[in-house]
């Protein structure tokens, strides 16, 4: 008996933590990590060895990397367990390759029993592509609005009336311009920021297309028959036309930056620093760019970017979400880490505001705060910038420098987020893969230029642009859309 606990001692010893044995898993995040990001990880290890015998690594992909580093990262098929994936980023595509591994209801209630528990089912539908499910979708979507910031200092400053909408922005960015000339007034960043401008003054003069399937092709997302719209039809080929126009306007007078393409900061938060008169974002993740502002002394003003019919979509619930890589090893263990992270308040507090007590502090009316002594965009962990966007927010206390314009704004999402009817349908590129990654090529290569105004000819080159994607047989990709929509919901409507 007394060699048979020896033995048993033995084996404990040597698969404990100490002799650093704990199951490693892997997870990749967008965006740029924050400079307190190793102080998080660290905290957020001793939680998980603790509770799971668990290591988590973390990596991140860019903004500017997306496209061409998440496909490669998990056709790798090496270092990662879990990926951050939404409707927005390459979910469906991966999906459709097998890059994601397939889920269970049974395998999700087995470990992942708190998220199963909160999460409606109409989420799970929603994360469904061609019937199965490869997304662990949030449980709380974000109820955001587009919006841009400008500086409601400066515009009073320089007689300006108030502005509602981006077409409303050239006497404020001329001001700019004549007067600061320290500031850029729309400095563009990489990535998120390339066409803002653009499609927000377009989306005044066309159908809601707050859908982009492909090319020049959107869902009108208010429209229950699921039409379409070409923004390049006769219908919308003006308004594309007027808005480029501006758009080349404000180029060549040196409102926009030259250079945005290179540029690693993003609009708003050049417009923290003071550098920018306008940043772009949206209503959940610009909070702590208001609060920076405003300890700069600033005083930003909110512009929501509405559809032509005042609204903005209600996101889905797979606007945030997690999938786990094909053919992994640890997947018990995996999910078991995500159901902690995305559903325990405590595990969810550390992920979004960091360390209690060196990122943030709770007020004694049950609100998140900064530190004494810890100035706005000094945080090194400022609010949700660490990547982990799909835990339940509704188990998140609220922010105690939310300022009266941002909670008139939060007040007014009651009114203006409408849901998407597109939701619960997902295109598969399956049969037309190659025509959509080059519908992909011309977009970046011809798209992207006209919106941002640095074109010589407007005319000339939305011209160059049709042609390019007919050439791409963008006309195909289209066809099949069709095809898909009328198998979904069973009409052949879509114009």
């Amino acid at each position: 008996m007394r060699v048979l606990l020896i033995l048993v001692s033995w084996l404990l010893f040597l698969t404990s933590p100490i002799l650093g044995l704990e199951t490693k898993i892997s997870g990749i995040l967008l965006g740029t990590p924050p400079a307190g990001i190793q102080q998080v990880l660290d905290a957020l290890n001793v939680k998980l060895k603790s509770d799971l015998g668990v290591v988590l690594e973390l990596s991140y992909i860019g903004w500017n990397e997306v496209n061409s580093k998440y496909p490669l990262v998990l056709a790798s098929g090496e270092g990662v367990d879990w990926i951050y994936t939404a409707s927005w980023a390459p979910y469906t595509s991966q999906a459709v390759r097998g890059a994601f591994q397939p889920l269970t209801p049974a395998l999700l209630q087995t470990w992942m029993p708190q998220h199963w528990a909160v999460t409606p089912a109409i989420a799970w539908e929603q994360a469904k592509v061609g019937g199965k499910l490869f997304m662990i979708p949030t449980a709380s979507p974000d109820r955001k609005v587009p919006i841009a910031v400008i500086r409601g200092d400066l515009r009073r400053k320089y007689g300006l009336a108030p502005v509602d909408r981006i077409s409303e922005l050239e006497p404020y960015l001329a001001a700019i311009k004549k007067h600061q000339p320290d500031l850029t007034p729309i400095n563009l960043g990489n990535g998120y920021d390339i066409g803002q401008p653009f499609f927000a003054m377009l989306m005044e003069s066309v159908p809601p297309i707050a859908v982009p399937f492909f090319g020049t092709i959107y869902g009108n997302s208010e429209d229950p028959a699921h039409s379409l719209v070409n923004l390049l039809d006769p219908a919308w080929k003006p308004a594309y036309l007027r808005v480029a126009t501006v758009m080349k306007s404000w180029y060549d007078k040196g409102y926009l930056n030259r250079a945005p393409f290179a540029n690693t900061l993003l609009s708003k938060q050049s417009f923290a620093l003071g550098k920018s008169a306008v940043g772009f974002g949206n209503s959940q993740d610009i909070q702590e760019v208001l609060a920076v502002a405003q300890a700069r002394g600033f005083d930003p003003e909110i512009i929501p970017i509405l559809s032509s019919n005042g609204h903005s979509n209600a996101d889905s619930y797979t606007g945030n979400g997690v999938a786990l890589a094909s053919g992994r090893k640890n997947l018990e263990k995996t999910l078991q880490v995500l159901d902690r992270i995305m559903e325990d308040p405590a595990y969810a507090r550390l992920v979004s505001f960091g360390v209690e007590g060196i990122h943030w502090v709770m007020t004694p009316d049950g609100k998140v705060s900064i530190p004494l002594g810890v100035e706005p965009g000094s945080n090194p962990y400022p609010v949700e910038a660490g990547g982990f966007w799909f835990v339940n927010k509704d188990i998140l206390p609220p922010l105690a420098g939310w300022s009266p314009a941002y909670l008139a704004l939060r007040e007014r999402l009651k009114v203006l987020l409408v849901p998407n009817t597109f939701l619960g349908f997902a295109f598969l590129p399956t049969k037309v893969r190659n025509e959509v990654a080059a519908i992909t090529k011309v977009m970046s290569q011809y798209g992207d230029v006209i919106s941002i105004g640095a074109v010589a000819n407007v005319a000339k080159a939305v011209a160059v642009l049709e042609a390019q994607l007919k050439s791409a047989k963008q006309e195909i990709v289209l066809q099949e859309l069709k095809n898909q929509l009328k198998a979904h919901y069973g009409s052949s409507e879509h114009p």
